[in-house]
């Protein structure tokens, strides 16, 4: 009796552990339905784009050929491979493509775009953060001290219209952002949009 019992605390044991392990979240051409950014716990990520793609003279191959280019000219610029083309394909008339970056500061400097992301502990971010967020559990306003205050939290910060995806649960975000699931946040303009996420 005594060893069934230690048999099943220990199932269970191992059960609650599995149960805690981390999602891992993967994005494809089939999934993506508007221009989406994936944030790897690592600090990676996976950015698929949509284009249009609808006149009888496009060729996928070609803009396989060009983006190849591009991504090569950088890769070798930088020293080492920080870019890469993870997928290329049609969906309904456009085309869908998946980069993936090592971390931010590449995402940023091969689209010239600014973007950043960096750990709650960081001080003095050289950037004019919002005063105030929203708590995404108690769906209220709090001061930016509050959203900072814990250091094992990430923060991203954008300036486009992107469906946000983050390894994690999104804690805090700035009212300009629709929370769409707890990992999930959408941005529809071109406005500086920050989550404050744990990993």
């Amino acid at each position: 009796m005594k060893r069934a019992l230690i048999c099943m605390i220990s199932i269970l044991c191992i059960l609650m552990l599995a149960g805690c392990k981390k999602e891992e979240i993967f994005i494809t051409t089939d999934d993506i339905t508007s221009d989406t950014m994936l944030v790897k716990r690592n600090g990676s990520l996976y950015v698929a784009i949509i284009e249009e793609f609808d006149k009888s003279y496009y060729n996928l191959d070609e803009l396989n050929e060009f983006i190849s280019k591009e991504v090569n000219a950088y890769n070798n610029k930088v020293g080492s491979t920080e870019v890469t083309i993870e997928e290329l394909g049609l969906k309904n008339g456009k085309a869908v493509m998946i980069l993936g970056y090592s971390k931010m500061a590449h995402y940023s400097a091969f689209n010239s775009m600014p973007a950043a992301y960096f750990s709650a502990s960081t001080e003095n971010v050289a950037l004019e953060l919002p005063a105030q967020y929203v708590d995404a559990r108690k769906d209220t306003m709090v001061a930016s001290d509050v959203a900072m205050k814990n250091g094992k939290n990430q923060v991203l910060v954008l300036y486009e219209p992107l469906e946000i995806i983050v390894e994690g649960d999104i804690r805090f975000y700035s009212d300009n952002l629709t929370l769409v699931e707890e990992s999930k946040a959408k941005s529809s303009s071109e406005d500086m949009a920050v989550v404050i996420y744990r990993p």
